[in-house]
């Protein structure tokens, strides 16, 4: 059994370079996006494990992986407002809002008056349908746990409520899969986003 030591540093470079992580590696394109796959590869992970393991981590594992599904969700979102909504959209103060659907309002609003931008048809669905379903999806999440305070303690900062009082039975590959169609859905979105910034940015060019 080992124990801390003076001697020892909690990070330290690893001897053997296939024990080896890099924080702020070069090679994710932004930030943002190396926390985003961060967190949600994590969740994915877990949730392979937590299926194949015993029953005592299925148990606990739940919370974990909502975690980590919802900071991605979080994440992501911020990640579409910081680059895309125009500052002028978004004069709540959501840039430090744990708030699920707040954000997503915010970036909903965004696409709803440019909604003329983007196919109606999205693969094979009409895109109102999938507004409709993705807003339902988030707004599920953040009933659950609005302030992304429910899956990391199990009381509120005072200790006097639980977060959860009563057992909920939560089907973790049916989170996963949702949380799936959410990523596909912002990223549909994230390059609609960029290809029409580009045609903007290409149009601005042409006048000058």
């Amino acid at each position: 059994m080992s124990f801390p030591s003076q001697e020892k540093s909690v990070f330290k470079q690893a001897s053997d370079k296939r024990n080896e992580a890099t924080i702020a590696s070069a090679y994710f394109k932004s930030r943002y996006w190396e926390y985003e796959i961060a967190y949600k590869e994590a969740g994915d992970r877990l949730v392979k494990e937590a299926i194949e393991g015993d029953s005592l981590f299925l148990s606990v594992s739940v919370y974990p992986i909502t975690f980590l599904y919802r900071q991605f969700i979080e994440l992501y979102l911020k990640d579409l407002i910081r680059r895309f909504v125009p500052l002028s959209k978004n004069q709540n103060g959501l840039s430090g809002s744990h708030d699920l659907y707040a954000l997503w309002h915010c970036l909903l609003d965004y696409i709803k008056e440019n909604i003329h931008c983007y196919p109606r048809i999205i693969r094979d669905r009409d895109i109102l349908d999938i507004l409709i379903g993705t807003d339902a999806y988030i707004a599920e999440l953040s009933a659950v746990d609005r302030k992304s305070m429910a899956f990391r303690y199990p009381d509120d900062k005072r200790h006097e409520n639980d977060f959860f009082k009563n057992e909920v039975p939560i089907d973790l590959i049916n989170l996963k899969d949702r949380i799936e169609e959410l990523a596909n859905f912002l990223c549909t979105m994230e390059e609609y986003f960029a290809y029409n910034r580009q045609l903007e940015d290409e149009a601005q060019n042409d006048m000058l």
